[in-house]
């Protein structure tokens, strides 16, 4: 309690102000109203009507707690994801498309190969590396014959990740195929790890 900031701040109020914090709760930040019932139980005690405001606090926590609960659960279902130890560890179709934007569709092809890998899909793994490598390789022809800007380069490496994530990821593992969520840290770290040097070697040998 002593890290709230509002404490301090609050002991000048009168018990009528911190009384009208706890019964506009809705418009005043969490803390608030924690310095608010501290400060009211120091000078009073605890009062029936703190504890009624505590007990609505704690409902209403309990309530944000279920909903979130509730919307992870339903996210994990729309995207297939699993905690089944005997499911594959895939990277999710959202990772692809970042990793696609944010470096290039051929970091998104690659983790879409693993995937395959993981899924034995021999087949599917040699499709996706021929398309990210050729769509790539286009992707930098056309911004450079045309002199194109970053962002449309950018569109270009989520359209690629698209394509990876929602046409040959449903082709070859299946639209509803359940999988465990893989960590993409390793792999950011991998890319920047490639990209940086990339991107310097171009600004610096120009």
């Amino acid at each position: 309690m002593s890290e709230n900031k509002f404490i301090e701040k609050f002991q000048n109020k009168t018990d009528s102000e911190l009384e009208y914090i706890l019964e506009n709760k809705k418009s005043y930040d969490e803390k608030a109203i924690s310095a608010s019932i501290h400060i009211l139980k120091e000078r009073n005690g605890k009062t029936s009507e703190i504890e009624t405001v505590e007990n609505e606090i704690k409902i209403e926590k309990e309530k944000k707690q279920i909903a979130q609960k509730k919307f992870v659960e339903e996210e994990k279902k729309k995207s297939n994801i699993t905690d089944d130890p005997n499911a594959p560890e895939l990277h999710s179709k959202r990772v692809i498309m970042v990793f696609s934007g944010l470096f290039s569709t051929i970091f998104g092809a690659v983790l879409l190969m693993y995937n395959m890998k993981q899924t034995g899909n021999k087949t599917g793994r040699i499709q996706v590396l021929i398309f990210g490598v050729l769509y790539t390789i286009g992707t930098l022809l056309v911004v450079n014959s045309l002199n194109i800007s970053g962002n449309i380069a950018l569109i270009f490496n989520i359209a690629g990740g698209g394509i990876l994530s929602e046409y040959f990821w449903n082709k070859f593992i299946g639209k509803e195929f359940e999988h465990r969520k893989r960590s993409w840290i390793k792999p950011a770290i991998i890319s920047v790890l490639i990209t940086v040097p990339l991107i310097l070697a171009t600004i610096y040998g120009q």
